[in-house]
């Protein structure tokens, strides 16, 4: 799993998504061509023409809406929408559908303005498209939309989106809300389908093959800015998200009949704009604008970047944000980069990076800024936290710049807490924040070389056993201190930094 990791954590989320939503596309292209799906619906020229449009209309309404509005626009973004929208309409030649579709990708790249508060969009940009357009055909009565289909969901493209969507979610640490919400939308659809006469057998093979549970979990429910910061929530809202997608099946299983929400045939895109919503009220609401005050040398390649914010940023110690640095011909790790906060909660936000030769775009664009820069983070979570008994042991190891959320938590409250430090550091490197760790005044040491085994940490802190054990720094890193220590502990909390 670690050499997966590494695999994935060379491109963003975006790129992993444009990767994948396009080998799925190519595999209906193909399926098209060979005659597994509806030769009467998907024509290869109509496919193509529709795949055409949509991305040509996102790109460039992303590109003009987002310059008309002051911000960077991010043609990842664009292009990932576009796909989605693909997978949701019949595929068309006609000029009349190709312009609602046209319409429709237009209306999702300014649903990240306009369904926005302080240039946080609320909703998932594909589904606010959707309903946007049908709630603007449905007011005005202005031409008959096309409705969606959601034809990605297709035993023949079945195998191909499951292996798409765990490695989506496997790269988002998302697995268990996808989890969550098919263990609660099958059975519902399973239901619905065995009250129209369906058996048992049957209805569970098209609760997967003919309904786009795999498709939306993977693809749609992911969408980290539109998901709650903390695990629970996220779980709640999965669990939500799984009756309001099914609502059409149970409810006619339940009642004997469905009423219609709206012009809407079914609630899947209603879905993503309820978890929308409920991440707004439950998370840090808005982009947050950063100025750079400071990058600080703390040694061995390591910086700390210190930024004044315009308004508090809401986070818990142990948390991390997103921070987007715009810069052009960004490599395939992009230009936002999720970072755990250094500092504790407050007008003053700090990160650490390392910063090797071959640094990635990114990083360099970030360590050429000016003192006065001003940048934007989102997208505030995590469940990295602190046991909230101050009195609870714990033990913290990190492994290199894995010391940034310890940071965080020490200078919050590590004061009043039975806490101990042991940090891992290359040969040959300097411990950041040594002088800082120092002044705290808690048990801290520091392991060069090797990552410590059992004996050598029951050396150190020989109550290790009673402890809670907090583990951070890169996957092999984490997953070897946890092996070492699984069975032996009370409990152990990590926090794996993929794709630093």
């Amino acid at each position: 799993m670690t050499a997966l990791e590494g695999l994935l954590g060379r491109f963003t989320m975006y790129r992993l998504m444009i990767g994948v939503l396009g080998i799925l596309a190519a595999w209906a292209l193909v399926a098209a061509a060979a005659g597994w799906l509806d030769p009467g619906i998907f024509g290869l020229s109509a496919m193509l023409l529709t795949l055409v449009v949509l991305v040509a209309s996102s790109v460039v309404a992303n590109e003009a809406i987002g310059r008309l509005a002051g911000a960077a626009p991010h043609a990842d973004s664009a292009i990932i929408t576009a796909l989605l929208l693909w997978f949701l309409y019949w595929p068309s030649t006609e000029p009349a559908t190709l312009g609602w579709l046209a319409l429709i990708a237009v209306l999702a790249q300014a649903s990240k303005y306009l369904i926005a508060v302080r240039r946080r969009h609320l909703v998932n940009p594909a589904a606010a498209g959707v309903v946007l357009a049908m709630l603007l055909a449905w007011a005005t009565g202005i031409g008959t939309i096309p409705y969606t289909t959601w034809w990605a969901a297709s035993e023949t493209l079945l195998p191909v989106a499951v292996v798409g969507a765990l490695l989506v979610l496997y790269r988002t640490g998302r697995l268990d809300i996808g989890l969550i919400f098919v263990l609660v939308a099958a059975p519902l659809t399973v239901w619905g389908l065995t009250a129209f006469g369906t058996d048992l057998g049957t209805a569970v093979r098209q609760a997967f093959s003919a309904y786009p549970l795999v498709f939306f979990a993977g693809f749609m429910l992911s969408e980290p800015l539109t998901l709650p910061p903390r695990r629970a929530q996220q779980w709640a809202v999965a669990a939500a998200a799984g009756v309001v997608f099914s609502y059409p099946m149970w409810s006619f299983a339940a009642f004997g009949s469905t009423i219609s929400v709206g012009p809407f045939e079914s609630t899947y895109e209603l879905t993503l704009v309820v978890t929308g919503l409920a991440a707004f009220a439950l998370g840090q609401r808005g982009r947050v604008g950063l100025t750079l005050r400071e990058r600080r040398p703390l040694g061995s390649g390591v910086y700390e970047y210190r930024f004044d914010a315009d308004r508090p940023v809401r986070f818990t110690p142990g948390q991390y944000l997103e921070l987007h640095v715009p810069h052009g011909r960004a490599d395939s790790r992009g230009a936002r980069r999720a970072l755990s906060i250094a500092s504790p909660p407050g007008p003053e936000v700090c990160v650490a990076i390392r910063e090797p030769e071959d640094a990635s775009s990114f990083k360099k664009t970030l360590a050429a800024l000016p003192a006065g820069t001003r940048l934007a983070a989102t997208g505030v979570s995590g469940d990295f936290l602190l046991p909230r008994d101050p009195g609870e042991g714990v033990l913290l190891i990190a492994s290199g710049i894995g010391v940034t959320p310890f940071m965080s938590q020490l200078r919050a409250d590590g004061s009043d807490r039975d806490v101990r430090l042991v940090h891992h550091v290359r040969a040959g490197e300097v411990q950041p924040y040594a002088e800082e760790i120092a002044a705290l005044g808690l048990e801290s040491h520091v392991v060069s070389g090797d990552l410590p085994g059992w004996d050598e940490l029951v050396a150190l802190v020989p109550d290790l056993a009673e402890r809670v054990v907090y583990v951070s720094g890169s996957p092999a890193s984490v997953d070897a201190v946890r092996r070492e220590l699984r069975g032996r502990v009370r409990r152990i909390r990590t926090d794996r930094f993929l794709g630093y």
